[in-house]
């Protein structure tokens, strides 16, 4: 009896998850909490939309996202701008990000890429910050640990017709 279940549910599996069946993109957007450690400790609250193709094979993944930071250390307010791209379910995110940084007088401007490692709800990146010109005296992140944790407010699903 449990082959005649097994001979039964093995094509049922198959023919139900078909390609054209099984490819969709998943879009998620909301807000993030993190806190970057460098030289200084750096406290983050932003926005982030991520979009993600659901399929058997290459499955891509990537977001865009916009924040605010503040080294309370340095006194120095930040933004951020950002996109990070994860080729696969189980791969490193490789991304980069604009920066811009005040000490309520100057401000500077900066970019780094970044490497990364997101699962779940998390994400994990190291990057290292680019300043053209730094804002003499102020001592804030170049080479930083990161850690978000990212909350998905809205979930919407896109199927991927031919």
């Amino acid at each position: 009896m449990k082959y005649v279940w097994f001979a039964f549910l093995v094509p049922c599996i198959v023919f139900s998850q078909t390609q054209a069946g099984f490819d969709f993109t998943k879009i998620q957007s909301g807000p993030y909490f993190g806190v970057q450690q460098g030289r200084n400790i750096v406290l983050e609250l932003g926005f982030e939309k991520r979009i993600k193709e659901v399929k058997w094979k290459s499955p891509n993944a990537h977001a865009f996202n916009v924040g605010a930071n503040y080294d309370y250390k340095a006194g120095v307010l930040g933004a951020d701008a950002g996109y990070w791209f994860r080729p696969g379910r189980i791969s490193f995110t490789v991304g980069a990000q604009a920066a811009v940084r005040s000490d309520f007088d100057r401000a500077m401007i900066g970019f780094t890429p970044t490497l990364g490692y997101k699962i779940w709800l998390l994400h994990a990146n190291a990057g290292y910050y680019f300043y053209p010109k730094p804002i003499p005296g102020v001592i804030t992140n170049n080479l930083f640990l990161q850690l978000r944790l990212v909350l998905s407010e809205s979930t919407k699903f896109r199927n991927n017709k031919r």
